[in-house]
């Protein structure tokens, strides 16, 4: 490999050989329908802590490069984890900017993320000819994705075979019978980006987490941010469906402890009743519920009852 040598590329270094076809085909694949105008959808795959995700952002970061001054033209806030701030860059990033929808199983359930996920390539497909938009879908694996979207709106899949390193494949269906073909494309090897800036592997363990202003630091402050507002809100609908459970009888025991803050001036105030329930338990009620517990209440208790 005599011709191997170290080149600049987007504000990155990186090896080249023709002699031995090193060099950043797949982003010069990427960047040529970038120019040509054509959708690219892109899904990373690979089971989980492998580092699928950073992979999904090298990528990005390739793409992008670096200004003049060294610094990443590719936006930590051009990770998304939903559908609303998917569609919101989709409307404000400029032309040719990468999108990555990061793990979107983990934010919906499988109906409607198929349906919102779906939702979205369509429409990023639909402004192909304003907005182009590559998108990146780091996910476990592609059988979690709804058929009409791995086989038909995804342009490439990679493989990831170990952390760094992953093959590429062209998704092409056919236009005369229903199967779909998978080309091989070529290999990608990306070392840790940042390397020469911070040495860890991780930046989990890391006491600088917090004020670090490295990329993949500033990814995981983010992706952990997500991560506690996922954790809420599985509380709550976990506490939700346990709610659903509980019989009236049980509820009214729970509000009896709670009297002290509807049962005011020798009356039920029904509307407080809520939202002590709400407040305490997390059970919400509707008009009609919250007067049959008012009346249950009263003849269980006639103390309560209207004097």
């Amino acid at each position: 490999m005599s011709d191997l040598a170290i080149v600049n590329y987007h504000g990155w270094k990186m090896l080249q050989s023709n002699e031995a076809a090193v060099g950043p085909y797949f982003s010069n694949t990427i960047m040529a329908r970038i120019h040509q105008k054509k959708s690219t959808n892109i899904t990373v795959v690979v089971e989980a802590g492998i580092g699928k995700s950073y992979m999904a952002i090298n990528i990005a970061r390739m793409l992008e490069g670096k200004t003049a001054s060294g610094e990443d033209r590719f936006s930590v806030e051009q990770i998304v984890f939903n559908y609303k701030d998917f569609m919101d860059l989709v409307l404000m990033l400029k032309p040719g900017k990468v999108i990555i929808f990061d793990e979107p199983s983990y934010s919906l359930s499988h109906r409607d993320w198929y349906k919102e996920l779906q939702s979205a390539l369509v429409k990023t497909i639909e402004s192909m000819r304003y907005k182009i938009h590559p998108l990146i879908i780091p996910v476990i694996n592609s059988n979690l994705l709804d058929k009409t979207i791995r086989e038909y709106l995804i342009s490439f899949q990679v493989v990831m075979t170990e952390r760094g390193k992953g093959t590429v494949y062209r998704i092409k269906p056919s236009q005369f019978n229903e199967k779909i073909y998978r080309e091989y494309l070529c290999e990608l090897h990306y070392r840790m980006f940042d390397k020469d800036v911070c040495s860890k592997d991780t930046c989990l363990s890391c006491n600088q987490l917090d004020k670090c202003t490295i990329f993949r630091a500033q990814y995981e402050r983010k992706k952990a941010s997500i991560q506690e507002e996922r954790y809420g809100q599985a509380a709550e609908m976990a506490q939700k469906t346990e709610a659903k459970r509980w019989t009236l009888l049980q509820i009214e025991a729970m509000a009896y402890e709670l009297k002290d803050q509807w049962f005011l001036e020798g009356n039920i105030d029904t509307l407080k009743l809520g939202i002590a329930l709400a407040d305490a338990h997390g059970i919400r009620l509707g008009n009609n519920k919250r007067y049959e517990l008012k009346s249950m209440l009263e003849t269980h208790h006639p103390e309560l009852a209207p004097q």
